[in-house]
């Protein structure tokens, strides 16, 4: 059998569109094979709802959302349909959640516990469950007041602050800051000296190293100085050093006494000491003498007679 040119394109444009059509109601989530059940619920508020959104069941998805409508008051009717391959226990509810960050809306079936299960063309219970933004907002709301409340405090803290802080006070603070970067500026300059002088630093602790070094080498003829410290400690300690204090004493209070007789022209050495014309006389005996004793060199014949053979030698002078 022979086409001809005009039916085989009519042939390709009636295949195209069944393509088309299946392609649309299967992007849809329609299943154009098993057919499916309708089940209504209904809303006061969709949030967005499009139809064609997916109807899931634990994250599965087992059907779509085939019309939204007004039902003429303040509900919004949304048809639900399903496979028939799905069993709708009763106590079944719609809920209505978010699916992403970005707010899409799908219906997510919490399946009821029985007994049986929903007929086709049955209505569901809905209920409508806060998205994550919804759920993000009414934990942020509490934070937000408290942070205003925050807010607020710190306002008032820095107001009083301000009123506290008077223009001598900032004064004095701006002086005491610069104060402190001078110090800083003192104490890098020290920290700069230091590290030049770490050399001789570096050679002290050296120094002080040997010292110790020579001090434990040293070690016995220390022990041996100490030990000697203490023999002669204890040498002291056993000597009758109380007794020699008091011999000492009197001693002491002896020649106190003969000092006093002196100054007081008591005994010999007092008056000699004392007595002005005593200490004259003395002098004047003493020059006598001292004359005596010059002319007995010069003549002594005058005072001494010596007999040769019995004859007397005279002194001519």
């Amino acid at each position: 059998m022979t086409f001809s040119k005009e039916m085989r394109i009519g042939l390709l444009v009636a295949i195209a569109m069944a393509v088309l059509f299946v392609g649309f109601y299967l992007l849809k989530g329609a299943n154009l094979f098993s057919g499916e059940n309708e089940y209504y619920a209904y809303y006061d508020n969709v949030q967005g709802l499009t139809p064609s959104a997916a109807v899931q069941v634990k994250g599965l998805a087992v059907g779509r959302v085939a019309a939204i409508e007004l039902n003429g008051g303040n509900k919004v009717k949304v048809t639900l349909a399903t496979s028939k391959k799905i069993q709708i226990p009763k106590g079944t509810v719609a809920k209505l959640i978010s699916a992403d960050l970005l707010g899409s809306k799908v219906i997510s079936l919490e399946l009821g516990a029985g007994p049986g299960n929903e007929e086709d063309g049955a209505t569901i219970a809905g209920k409508v469950e806060g998205g994550i933004i919804d759920n993000l907002s009414v934990e942020i709301a509490p934070l937000i007041q408290d942070i205003r409340h925050v807010v607020a405090s710190l306002d008032t803290v820095v107001a009083g602050v301000n009123n506290i802080l008077g223009p001598d006070t900032r004064q004095r603070l701006s002086s005491s800051v610069a104060s402190l970067d001078v110090t800083m500026q003192n104490f890098s300059q020290l920290s700069q000296k230091l590290n030049a002088e770490s050399a001789q630093i570096a050679a002290i602790i050296h120094n002080a190293n040997s010292i110790t070094t020579n001090l434990a080498n040293s070690n016995q003829q220390v022990s041996n100085i100490l030990k000697n410290a203490d023999n002669i400690s204890s040498q002291l300690s056993g000597a009758p050093l109380q007794q020699t204090l008091q011999d000492l004493q009197n001693t002491m209070s002896q020649i106190r006494g003969i000092i006093e007789k002196v100054n007081t022209n008591q005994g010999s050495l007092g008056m000699i000491v004392n007595d002005k014309e005593f200490y004259n006389n003395l002098q004047v005996t003493l020059k006598t003498l001292n004359a005596l004793m010059a002319d007995v060199n010069a003549h002594p014949s005058r005072y001494i007679n010596v007999t040769i053979f019995g004859k007397k030698n005279k002194d001519t002078h």
